[in-house]
């Protein structure tokens, strides 16, 4: 066992596990299934509006998916991320963002929020970096693969 890992509190390990079995879910549903069968896990359902512990799992989701078999990018990570937060019943909002930059064409970017519009997964200034696409816009919009 690495030595980070050891001196990490058991419901840390859990949660690791948690998040990395539920990000090869995502990336297995993103690469494997039509977008029509995954996009309902862009969408935000109502639940209790805390935020406990949602710093602490936010960060060993970070962790599990920099540590995973196959790369994580924004999009999976924000999905496992909001899958972990609703299985605990905290309420987040998936964003999806683009950028056109100088000769390198549109960037795309996936990011986390909290009911009240805090970012949780990203630094704050995501919200001006990248220009948020209308939500009601996704069904059908482009491929969302590596």
């Amino acid at each position: 066992m690495p030595d980070r890992l050891r001196h990490l509190p058991p419901r840390d390990i859990a949660v690791l596990a948690e998040a990395w079995l539920t990000l090869l879910w995502v990336d297995w549903r993103i690469r494997r299934q039509p977008y029509r069968k995954w996009r309902s896990l862009l969408g935000t359902r109502t639940h209790d509006d805390t935020t406990r512990d949602c710093r602490r799992l936010i960060r060993l989701a970070e962790i599990a998916a920099r540590h995973h078999l196959r790369p994580m990018n924004c999009l999976r990570r924000t999905l496992a991320e909001k899958c972990l937060l609703e299985r605990r019943g905290i309420a987040s909002r998936v964003h999806i963002g683009v950028n056109s930059r100088r000769g390198d064409g549109l960037a795309a970017h996936a990011w986390l929020s909290d009911t009240r519009g805090a970012v949780l997964n990203d630094s704050a200034d995501v919200t001006r970096r990248y220009r948020e696409l209308v939500p009601d816009n996704w069904e059908g919009a482009g491929v969302f693969d590596s």
